[in-house]
């Protein structure tokens, strides 16, 4: 090994140990089983079910830096690709020829004096890459105007692993207007009244998620994260084992004030709709609002995503599967335009068909 990777934790801790004890094989995390497996013999080892219940530990937002934990639990290496800047971590015996990212192989050590924090919770992987591959052809078999050939395309370069995610959970109290529209019936076809109505709401928002990368710029990444946190377990690093996980590199500041871009648009929805709701309205228009946060806590987590690509007629599609619950968000092969110009240009055929029709009888 390099003298150059960066070492995460220099202390093996013997109880995350994944040899295998049968015949010193190399276990590895199952989904399918939701064990670790040895690939030489075939023995299994329990790990805790994610419904086991534990206790996942919310960290207060506040004291978040005399709180960060850098002990990943095991040695471990930090890997940055040039090509793409992914930042993987590995255990440390792993050797990796390429970034499992963008599958370049100009990797190299990150810095050596870089401290990482460690996750809270992980949600293990539910799915395996057969799962998975079904799923992303279930969902291409619901995509409308895709060429029928498509349906055959295979994935190319699956890799499932586990990428960084901030949870926040917070108290919320908005002073707000919500304007409500109300439509009225008239003989010039009806219209709409508006009425203005204020007030302060308070919510509490639950485990509001933020991708923790901005290295690995997958657009599919955002729209497969509906993951069920009921199934969260205490990190341990025997849900790494042979399974890469990508560092974060959105830091907790960062990411808090990304996360309240997404809770001010959820909190102007729930405004407009509960006033609508509780007003009888018909339609929302315009929702202003100011909010003051409370008690906000974070979690740090690992969740688990495949990563993938496939190609169809030379163009390459990108894929992103959710390995817990196989939900599947892609790019497909769509003939829509050819459907677009049949539109545009059929009625332009009919009328020249009907007029050279006139003209020669």
């Amino acid at each position: 090994m390099s003298d150059n990777i960066t070492i995460i934790n220099e202390t093996t801790v013997s109880e995350t140990n994944v040899k295998c004890p049968g015949c010193g094989g190399t276990l590895t995390y199952d989904p399918k089983t939701l064990k670790l497996l040895c690939g030489s013999c075939g023995l299994t080892k329990e790990l805790p079910p994610p419904e086991a219940g534990a206790v996942i530990e919310e960290l207060d937002f506040n004291t978040a830096v005399q709180r960060a934990s850098v002990n990943w639990g095991s040695i471990r290496k930090l890997i940055t690709c040039a090509n793409c800047g992914g930042q993987s971590i590995y255990e440390a015996s792993q050797v990796s020829g390429c970034c499992p990212f963008c599958g370049s192989a100009n990797v190299m050590p990150a810095s050596e004096n870089e401290q990482i924090m460690a996750p809270g919770a992980v949600i293990p992987f539910a799915v395996d890459k057969a799962k998975a591959e079904r799923c992303f052809h279930d969902n291409l078999k619901k995509k409308r105007y895709i060429y029928q050939s498509a349906l055959d395309s295979k994935l190319d370069n699956i890799i499932g692993l586990y990428l960084p995610f901030w949870t926040f959970d917070t108290d919320t109290v908005s002073s707000f207007t919500a304007k409500i529209g109300y439509t009225r019936e008239s003989t010039d076809g009806g219209y709409v009244v508006w009425k203005t109505f204020s007030g302060v709401r308070n919510q509490f928002i639950d485990d509001m998620i933020v991708y923790a990368s901005d290295s690995v710029r997958n657009s599919h990444i955002p729209k497969v994260t509906n993951f069920h946190f009921d199934k969260l377990v205490p990190y341990d690093p025997k849900y790494l084992a042979g399974i890469v996980a990508e560092r974060y590199t959105v830091g907790l500041n960062d990411a808090w004030e990304r996360a309240k871009v997404q809770i001010a648009k959820k909190l102007k929805t729930d405004i407009g709709t509960a006033q609508k709701n509780k007003n009888g309205g018909d339609v929302v228009g315009r929702v202003q609002f100011s909010t003051n946060y409370y008690n906000v806590k974070f979690k740090y987590i690992l969740a688990p995503v495949y990563l993938a690509s496939y190609k169809f007629r030379g163009k390459t599609y990108q894929v992103a599967i959710n390995g817990q619950s196989g939900e599947v968000d892609c790019d497909a092969p769509s003939w829509r335009w050819l459907f677009i110009l049949m539109c545009i240009l059929a009625p332009a055929t009919i009328m020249t068909l009907m007029f050279l029709f006139r003209l020669f009888n």
